[in-house]
């Protein structure tokens, strides 16, 4: 199947969301590490969950390199 067509514009706004998401998992993630086990630890997980799908998504629009799968469930 053929890639869509995407504008500049959007494309450039997909790859600086990616980036912004890629931060945020990631100083997300440096949080859970220093977490025992329990409630905040496991909506972090759940956060950060949500926040690779949206980096998938973004990174299929903006021609940006997706978060490898087992990278996304590193948690």
């Amino acid at each position: 199947m053929p890639a869509p067509i995407v504008a500049d514009e959007v494309r450039q706004a997909c790859q600086i969301h990616a980036r912004l998401l890629d931060a945020f998992i990631d100083l997300t993630q440096r949080e859970l590490e220093s977490l025992a086990p329990g409630f905040v630890s496991e909506s972090l997980t759940e956060s950060i969950e949500k926040l690779r799908i949206a980096r998938k998504s973004y990174g299929s629009l903006g021609g940006v390199i997706a978060v490898p799968v087992a990278a996304s469930r590193a948690a």
